[in-house]
């Protein structure tokens, strides 16, 4: 986490990673592919698993409107890179793939692709611990919030 601000987010369903990060996904692929006549998305692991209950396949289909899209569960396939894997594919009229992307929803809303490296320690503050960070707010006679407005700028 490179900011405070990754704690508040708000989106659709029960889980981050089951409908936060697949939205984000689709709304990607969806903008990447607009002569698409249709999806299908492919889900892995953990989100074919229990994405049903967690509304994954809500969140994509919905996304991806008005083109139609075909949900494949495939729980019993997990990805080595991380058990949050789906794949969206843009078919064209006669179901012919157009391009496909597999992508990783690895919590907080984020997604990731493959190989990709996750990110270390923050770049945004300058403080490792919350102790460091309340004898500054002392020292400084601020507030929490402001040190968060400080750090990372307004919102």
């Amino acid at each position: 986490m490179d900011s405070l601000r990754e704690l508040f987010k708000v989106g659709n369903g029960p889980s981050s990673s089951h409908t936060m990060g697949p939205e984000r996904a689709a709304k990607r692929f969806k903008a990447e592919n607009p002569d698409a006549a249709s999806f299908k998305v492919e889900l892995y692991g953990s989100l074919a698993l229990t994405g049903k209950g967690h509304l994954t396949d809500h969140i994509v289909v919905e996304t991806l409107k008005p083109k139609s899209t075909e949900i494949v569960w495939m729980p019993e396939y997990v990805h080595p890179y991380h058990t949050n894997g789906m794949k969206f594919i843009a078919l064209d009229k006669e179901g012919n793939e157009l391009k496909s992307w597999l992508v990783f929803s690895v919590g907080g809303g984020t997604i990731m692709e493959e190989g990709q490296q996750r990110q270390g320690g923050s770049k945004v503050y300058s403080f490792g611990t919350m102790a460091e960070i309340m004898l500054w707010c002392e020292k400084n006679k601020k507030e929490l919030w402001e040190f968060v407005t400080e750090s990372e700028g307004e919102s």
